[in-house]
């Protein structure tokens, strides 16, 4: 039970058995029936006075319709007048229920404004690795952009500064090219030459060797001093690589093309790291050190160029005895450096007297197989601490040995000395016992005769004197060579020497 539904009084009595009620009566108006309209509304007109009694029709249920006696009575309008001439009661009414009743204003229709869609969350899938793959690959791109960047910024800037360098070679202001070598080492600065030089070196080399005009740049450039106030450490090293380059280049154009075709095959003249052409070194300066030539990769003649190598400590040339041929040029007397010399098969002149005066540095001399040398060493040969003196198949003259074993300075240097088929003739010199330092000497394959001196040097270790058929008689024990205790191998065979009593390691025929 509703708490709020009163009790039932307890004086009500409840019927067990109620009647059955009439069920509820609905009228149904004709189409013609007149509507009433609404006796309150402004525009409705009043109703007539006239009583209005509706007639008992077919239709109409008299049980539950009961006729209009009267009219209905508006308690605000009053008494009802007619609709022609509106009393002033009326027109007062309607002008009270306007002011009471305000026109409907339509409300103003904000437009709908819908809510803010809020981002969703990306589904959740397992790609950590791909996403740290991705963080990874994109570092890698960032950091190769900017080395690139980096890379182009320095090749924009180098570009820069090379033109620079050109225009300013090309002003009047710079020293003519015809100016001599000492007044640009007196005033310090590089000529306009110079700088073209290092220019086109910088720029047309790399990418065509063969057309840096060498026959230009490398008279002015060998030209300039290494102590030039002016040039920067990069413009040295420009001017040491042409040079050096130059000078290589000119043993190429100086060869066959058959030893054209084996140096391209090493490397040369493709591009100017000249260092890693074949048979060509460097130090870690990148001053070429050391060349070694071998037909048919050998030049016709020595070229001039060649000096241009100031650095290099070790030089070896082998051809077929025809070439190279020529002597030797004088720039030959640049490469202070060298220390290893080797001359083998050619067909060079004799070498000038005076070239170890400025080779002073050599120390191993191999000239082997140039029949067109001449009989004679060098005099200043006999002028340099030289170790190793190796001379080979050609003819030389009998007075060979007294000359080295009279040099004070080969007295305490000379370690190896090799004079194998050189035509010698005559005795061996006593004085030979005075080369202190002398372990190897080997004389076979020549016309020497006796007598033998009746000393060899002390620290010999190595001795052949074989194929010498003049040298007859017997080597009593403790004598001559047979006196050696230091000897380890000796060869006397082919000759007419016999040995009385013990003679160490040596071996007679």
């Amino acid at each position: 039970m509703n708490r709020h539904q009163p009790s039932p009084s307890l004086d009500s009595t409840w019927d067990r058995r109620p009647r059955p009620r009439a069920p509820p009566a609905i009228t149904v108006p004709p189409p013609d029936y007149p509507i009433e309209a609404s006796r309150f509304s402004p525009e409705s007109p009043p109703l007539p006075l006239s009583s209005h009694k509706r007639s008992q029709s077919a239709w109409t249920n008299t049980n539950t319709l009961k006729s209009d006696t009267s009219p209905p009575k508006d308690p605000e309008l009053g008494r009802m007048s007619s609709p022609e001439t509106p009393q002033f009661r009326e027109r007062f009414t309607k002008l009270f229920f306007d002011i009471r009743m305000p026109r409907h204003r339509e409300p103003e229709l904000i437009p709908m404004q819908h809510p803010p869609l809020q981002t969703w969350p990306p589904i959740q899938k397992n790609h950590h690795r791909c996403c740290d793959r991705c963080d990874r690959k994109k570092k890698r791109n960032r950091l190769l952009l900017i080395l690139l960047i980096v890379f182009l910024l320095y090749l924009l800037g180098n570009t820069v500064f090379l033109n620079v360098r050109v225009l300013n070679a090309a002003s009047p202001s710079l020293p003519a090219a015809s100016a001599s070598p000492g007044a640009m080492a007196s005033s310090g600065v590089l000529s306009g030459d110079v700088q073209q030089c290092i220019s086109q070196y910088n720029l047309n080399a790399p990418a065509d060797p063969q057309s840096y005009p060498c026959s230009t740049c490398y008279p002015v450039l060998s030209a300039v001093p290494s102590d030039i106030s002016d040039g920067s450490s990069q413009d040295a090293q420009t001017i040491a690589n042409a040079v050096q380059f130059c000078g290589l280049r000119s043993v190429f154009a100086s060869t066959s093309n058959e030893g054209q075709t084996g140096l391209s095959n090493g490397g040369w003249v493709k591009d100017v790291r000249f260092c890693a052409w074949s048979g060509v070194k460097c130090d870690g300066f990148g001053r070429v050190s050391s060349l070694q030539l071998s037909f048919p990769s050998v030049p016709a003649s020595i070229p001039a160029e060649l000096g241009g190598l100031s650095g290099l400590t070790s030089l070896q040339i082998v051809g077929d005895t025809n070439v190279p041929g020529g002597s030797l040029p004088s720039s030959f007397s640049h490469l202070a450096a060298l220390t290893n010399l080797d001359l083998e098969s050619t067909a060079l002149t004799a070498v000038d007297d005076t070239l170890f005066s400025s080779l002073s540095k050599v120390t191993t001399l191999t000239l082997v197989k140039n029949a067109n040398m001449g009989s004679e060493l060098p005099s200043s040969l006999l002028t340099i601490p030289l170790h190793n003196l190796v001379v080979n198949g050609q003819s030389l003259s009998s007075d060979v040995l007294s000359r080295l074993a009279s040099s004070t300075t080969l007295r305490g240097s000379l370690n190896l000395l090799d004079l194998s088929s050189t035509s010698l003739s005559g005795t061996i010199p006593a004085s030979l016992s005075s080369l202190s330092a002398l372990t190897e000497l080997h004389l076979d394959n020549n016309a020497l005769a006796t007598p033998l001196p009746s000393t060899f040097p002390s620290s010999l270790q190595a001795l052949t004197l074989t194929n010498n058929t003049q040298l007859t008689g017997v080597i009593a024990s403790g004598t001559s060579f047979c006196a050696l205790s230091g000897l380890q191998t000796c060869d006397v065979r082919g000759t007419g020497l016999n040995a009385q009593g013990a003679c160490g390691p040596c071996q007679f025929s």
